[in-house]
């Protein structure tokens, strides 16, 4: 791929964080006018108040969140991108490989770090970027099968080979359209998190553990290039310890440790089914659609899990 080339991909994530600077910038409005009249915002620490620019806070996130993204699926790849091709490969973005969680850890550093710098709160400034997150993950996960990435299994079936089930490939075959579940379920979220109230920082998490816990299962429809673990993806390793993370950080803010600990054993439980699930998908003959029930089933438990995590007892 030459470095110049511009694909309907690339297009549609410009127009994505175009909306999503849009949509901050409309929520720093709101807020200032909220602080104007003497009243505090749902993020109460918002950014109007304490002195962080939305247009800073741009400008830190969006390079920090492409080297993120970059670094961190390199890194998964390290004896490829380190020793076989050299560090200099890792530069090479034009050839592709990112990783949206790398994404999601840049943007969130940048604007904890910005935040700190400009004596905001952390959480309230981490609360502002949840729903424009989300808006961009939905519209990227939306065009992304014009890319040939985000298929699931070859379809045969002649009720499912039509949108919204599935897309046709270079060979006219009919495939899982994940992409457009995964792109419907975060426009869902986002809905969601527009109007979420919370205490600071509950935003971030509560979007963080959603996605998370969703995307457990979309990840294992998906048949594209992602890397695996044995039978697990690499994607599914990263939506489970940021779903453990989520969890375990709100239990400890709650209750302390033994509560925390009691919710990890909970999650891993979870995780380790769906790691056999995995394998049983590929080594056993039971019907995909009773593994796959199940496995939402061990995800849902995952989500009410870190979503009760917060409440003291």
């Amino acid at each position: 791929m030459d470095i110049l080339t511009v694909t309907p991909y690339g297009i549609a994530v410009a127009l994505a964080v175009l909306a999503a600077v849009l949509l901050l910038c409309a929520q720093y409005g709101r807020e200032t006018a909220r602080v104007h009249r003497g009243s505090d915002g749902p993020t109460a620490v918002i950014l109007a108040k304490k002195g962080v620019d939305p247009l800073e806070l741009v400008l830190w996130c969006i390079p920090c969140a492409l080297i993120g993204a970059r670094l961190l699926y390199c890194l998964i790849r390290f004896d490829f991108y380190f020793i076989e091709m050299g560090p200099v490969s890792v530069l090479r973005t034009w050839e592709g490989g990112f990783l949206l969680y790398g994404a999601v850890l840049g943007a969130l550093l940048a604007a904890g770090l910005l935040a700190k710098r400009r004596g905001a709160s952390v959480s309230g400034t981490l609360d502002a970027l949840a729903a424009p997150g989300m808006l961009v993950i939905a519209i990227t996960r939306l065009f992304e099968g014009t890319t040939g990435e985000g298929v699931g299994t070859w379809l045969e079936s002649e009720a499912l080979c039509r949108l919204p089930f599935a897309v046709q490939n270079e060979f006219g075959e009919w495939q899982l359209a994940v992409f457009l579940m995964e792109a419907l379920i975060a426009a869902v979220l986002f809905a969601v998190i527009l109007r979420y109230r919370g205490a600071p920082g509950e935003k971030v998490m509560t979007a963080l553990l959603l996605y998370a816990c969703c995307q457990v299962c979309l990840e294992s429809l998906r048949v594209d290039s992602c890397l695996k673990i044995g039978f697990v993806r690499v994607s599914q390793v990263l939506s489970a310890v940021v779903v453990l993370g989520v969890t375990v950080i709100r239990a400890y803010r709650a209750g302390g440790v033994r509560p925390a600990l009691l919710r990890a054993l909970v999650i891993g439980v979870c995780v380790g089914i769906v790691g056999g699930l995995e394998w049983a998908l590929d080594k056993t003959p039971v019907s995909n659609v009773i593994l796959y029930m199940v496995m939402i089933a061990a995800c849902a438990v995952m989500g009410v899990c870190g979503m009760t995590a917060g409440k003291k007892r």
